[in-house]
């Protein structure tokens, strides 16, 4: 079991589930343009990222999906085949395994036991489309399974027989003892180029190789000269010669896989030159190199240790190039050179080493010793300095386009939450200077201090506010976090109904606070499912009605004023206001003089009430009746509002409107029955007074006419259950608060208005918390509590 508490397990799950959500993205945008490479090869690298980032930990299930999903991405990049729906629904199952995978590791630190199976049967279904590809050389899975292989049929195999012409005689011998007693393989380990960012240790990896008879690196690509090398960027590749078996190299290399191609050593190969004549020059121009700094130094104090750290040097490179010869007599000039101080007895053995060597390089071209040191190439660097301990200065600063670019850091929400708790009491004591001031001028008769007090409060307040504007800036997100997964919801659902549709999603920059984006996700689902569902028609109704076969869904975002608004339209057939109030009366919703006073806009709303359904069947999609209250009830949780509108045959719109920020809630402060009550100011329309003659009871209701409106009127006091009448004031008007309720207008009596405040809402908790007609409590500055009604279910 993984340990939760690890940051790098917390990184690698936050960091996947960011990838998971733009390779659904990819997937189904891949679907309409199939050939768009330049996506597939970001969708790959996305994918091949995850994988290297799974390969980290022991999650043997979750590797072999996003292993075989990476491989099926080969095939479609390398042209063998072409993507389509079938593809996409098998990518996208794998990628939903995924997901499950990590909430079990998010759970219980362990992907979950039972997955097996499943993991297996996936990855058989993803490789089933690229079995006949799995025996090319060039397939990630593939390599080489037994026999020599062609000449110039794979660069690779050219390598390997490359290598193997130049291979010493006596390392050829050593290789045809080992062979005996079972195949040996090559094996080309190419780590990819940003290797190190994934926390791979590619000489290490090669190193740990089993069996392994001989083993070189070389540049993949030409070394850049120094100015321009980029020690963080591999450019290594690793050749070795082992006797380990083929399932004991793939289980090596099991992370990695796409980067290890192994052939089989062929049985017997054409004689060799002692060497290769390649790494000769560059060993001899190393040790004229040598020769040359010590020319240099010669008769200085530090000879000696020079001399000997210049003979170790030459002493490697002739016994890695094969040339053991005439290391005997090195030694003796060594020692001479010791006694009498002076490095020229080992600088007359590397002149007379320089010009048998020349003599054999200049046969086939290469560069003898002879040469100036000029001419001898940079020294390679090997993994361990491109990871950062290169003797050449590291180049922060190597890609001109990261330069400038915005910086992003990914912080726990909890800690966000933190700091909103902070700003929360900051905003509580700031809302205490003005008490205090009052009091100081009022009770002790100190104006001065009163004013320095309003003084220190002014400050206190810009700075207050510039502090919870930038929290509340960090707790924003955008739309699109919501938005992202409904092309895929869309598509299955319109699959699996026979329908066909063209999702538009607008506004995904739109931003609102966190817990606003996070508590629209259920709602916005409810609403999708019944658009597809009930509102667009099949194509065959589509046609018939004059309305192009494929239907439209619009999910747009934008921002008015300190609300944000989400619509979802469709081109639908419409809701029937007549059909919907016949399919309340029949289910008990509304009585009979409802049936025949309500209007169309009334009607349409009816879909509203808990247990309403059009469906006539029950299924996994609708008819359960829970939909499109779950939604309404969702949105007044979060303090927002909802309006429906249809026109039948054209289609529907519904419109959420909804605060920016939970966090901060701006309140009226009012008196009722001798107490202080909040009322949430995002349902206040105005505050009016209103005299006691110009109100006129209908039935059993008080009204007034306002704005050329009827307005019923609710006291504040009945709705309370208090036993004390509303206050009027002296000139016998009733202070009332005009709330807009579900798109409809009530006034709400009180005794009298205060100021307006913002405050940091509570939820109730214990019994207070079932209170249904109470939004929450706050703590004003003065130290009281206040008590926010939630005039939604007070007034319902």
């Amino acid at each position: 079991m993984n340990d939760l508490s690890n940051p790098v397990l917390q990184q690698f799950l936050l960091e996947s589930r960011d990838a998971l959500e733009g390779i659904a993205g990819s997937l189904l945008a891949l679907e309409r343009a199939p050939h768009d490479s330049a996506r597939m090869d970001g969708l790959f690298r996305v994918v091949h990222t995850l994988k290297g980032n799974c390969g980290l930990f022991d999650f043997p299930d979750m590797f072999r999906v996003i292993h075989a999903a990476e491989d099926l991405m080969t095939a479609v990049r390398d042209g063998r085949l072409v993507y389509d729906r079938a593809m996409a629904d098998a990518l996208l199952d794998a990628m939903d395994f995924v997901a499950l995978q990590l909430d079990g590791i998010e759970v219980d630190g362990v992907p979950g036991a039972g997955h097996g199976q499943a993991s297996v049967q996936l990855a058989t279904r993803l490789r089933a489309r690229c079995e006949d590809e799995a025996a090319l050389p060039d397939c990630p899975s593939g390599g080489v399974q037994g026999g020599a292989v062609a000449a110039g049929s794979d660069p690779r195999a050219a390598r390997m027989e490359a290598a193997l012409a130049l291979a010493p005689a006596e390392l050829r011998m050593g290789w045809a003892a080992a062979a005996a007693s079972g195949p040996l393989h090559w094996v080309e380990y190419a780590p990819e180029a940003e290797c190190f960012y994934k926390g791979e240790d590619p000489l290490y990896q090669a190193m740990q190789l089993p069996g392994v008879l001989w083993q070189r690196v070389v540049p993949a690509e030409a070394w850049p000269a120094l100015p321009e090398l980029d020690p963080y960027r591999c450019n290594l590749l690793f050749h070795a010669v082992t006797s380990a078996s083929r399932a004991a190299i793939d289980e090596h290399f099991r992370y990695v896989p796409e980067q290890v191609w192994v052939g089989i050593l062929p049985a017997q190969a054409a004689p060799a030159p002692a060497a290769d004549l390649e790494l000769v020059a560059e060993a001899l121009g190393i040790v004229q190199a040598q020769g040359a700094a010590l020319s240099s130094s010669n008769g200085a104090p530090w000879v000696p240790g020079r001399l000997l750290a210049a003979v170790a040097t030459i002493r490697a490179c002739m016994q890695a190039v094969g040339r053991a010869a005439g290391l005997d007599e090195l030694e003796r000039c060594s020692s001479e050179a010791l006694a009498s101080g002076s490095a020229a007895p080992v600088l007359a053995w590397i002149e007379r080493h320089a010009l048998a060597a020349a003599g054999e390089d200049e046969v086939s071209g290469k560069a003898g010793l002879h040469e100036a040191p000029a001419a001898v190439a940079p020294p390679r660097p090997n993994a361990a300095s491109q990871a950062g301990a290169s003797d050449a200065e590291p180049n922060f600063g190597r890609r001109s386009e990261d330069q400038g670019a915005n910086r992003v850091l990914k912080v726990e929400q909890a800690k966000v939450d933190r700091l909103m708790n902070l700003i929360g009491e900051m905003v509580v004591a700031r809302n205490g200077l003005p008490y205090l001031a009052a009091r100081a001028e009022e009770h002790y008769g100190v104006r001065e201090m009163s004013r320095e007090i309003k003084a220190q409060h002014a400050i206190i307040n810009r700075i207050v506010e510039e502090m919870q504007d930038a929290i509340m800036q960090v707790r924003m997100t955008p739309v699109s976090f919501v938005f992202q997964r409904f092309p895929r919801l869309v598509r299955d659902i319109a699959h699996r109904l026979g329908k066909e549709v063209e999702l538009v999603l607008q506004g995904e920059s739109t931003e609102a606070d966190k817990n606003v984006i996070e508590a629209l996700a259920d709602p916005l689902v409810h609403i999708v499912r019944n658009a597809l569902d009930h509102g667009l028609e099949g194509p065959a109704a589509r046609l018939a009605a004059g309305k192009p076969a494929c239907g439209r869904l619009v999910i747009a975002a934008f921002q008015e004023a300190d609300r944000v608004v989400i619509e979802v339209s469709d081109d639908g057939r419409g809701i029937d206001p007549a059909a919907i109030r016949r399919k309340a009366y029949a289910n008990g919703l509304i009585d009979e003089a409802a049936l025949e006073r309500l209007d169309d806009q009334q009607s349409v709303n009816l879909v509203f009430l808990p247990g309403f359904s059009t469906a006539e069947q029950v299924s996994d999609l609708s008819g359960r009746g829970v939909g499109m209250d779950a939604v309404r009830s969702a949105v007044d949780r979060l303090g927002g509002s909802i309006a429906l509108s249809s026109v039948p045959g054209q289609g529907t719109r519904l419109r959420l409107s909804l605060p920016l920020s939970m966090a901060v809630t701006s309140v009226m402060l009012v008196e009722s029955g001798g107490m202080q009550v909040g009322i949430p100011m995002d349902m206040v329309v105005e505050t009016v007074r209103i005299p006691a003659h110009a109100v006129h009871g209908i039935k059993q209701y008080r009204t007034a006419v306002l704005r050329e409106r009827i307005v019923p009127l609710r006291s504040l006091n009945e709705l309370l259950a208090l036993d004390r009448p509303q206050v009027h004031n002296e000139q016998d008007e009733m202070a009332t608060l005009v709330l807009r309720l579900h798109g409809q207008y009530v006034g709400l009596v009180i005794d009298d208005f205060r100021e307006v405040v913002e405050v940091i809402l509570k939820p109730m908790g214990g019994i207070l918390g079932s209170l249904s007609a109470y939004a929450g409590s706050a703590l004003l500055g003065d130290g009281s509590v206040l008590m926010v009604i939630n005039p939604k279910e007070l007034l319902s």
